[in-house]
């Protein structure tokens, strides 16, 4: 056997176990989503703005994890995986958008969430009408 075969071989086993420790990931997310809101709506005040934002925020991580997965599937498979790299990344700036926060310099914080959100999304746009983001499965 070559190196490079064994490098190879190595290689996909490596990328197997990564697919398969984002998908326990995923499902210890889910647990704590039903966790929360078990704990959520138990509390006083049911269900409070902050408990909801911790709630939708621990979704959104669940969601970013899975388009993670699907990137981790296409790629073992040589699919093109810009689309969902990009899907991904949008969910991501939209996380940080709902969970956003008042503090120190938050204009600079709500410009760069704009600006990044912006250049995520055009670059989307514009690759699916160039048709270069392939299909990302959905």
């Amino acid at each position: 056997m070559k190196a490079i075969d064994l490098i190879n071989r190595i290689v996909v086993y490596l990328e197997g176990i990564v697919a398969a420790l984002l998908v326990i990931l995923a499902g210890l997310g889910v647990v704590d989503i039903v966790l929360k809101m078990l704990e959520v709506t138990r509390a006083e005040g049911f269900m409070t703005p902050e408990g909801i934002t911790s709630t939708i925020d621990t979704v959104l991580v669940v969601f970013v994890v899975i388009e993670l997965i699907r990137i981790a599937i296409a790629y073992m498979l040589h699919k093109n995986v810009i689309g969902t790299v990009l899907e991904a990344g949008l969910v991501a700036v939209v996380r940080k958008l709902v969970i956003f926060e008042s503090g120190d310099k938050v204009l600079e914080k709500a410009i760069a969430l704009a600006v990044l959100t912006l250049a995520v999304g055009v670059t989307w746009y514009l690759l699916r009408r160039a048709d270069l983001c392939g299909d990302s499965g959905h």
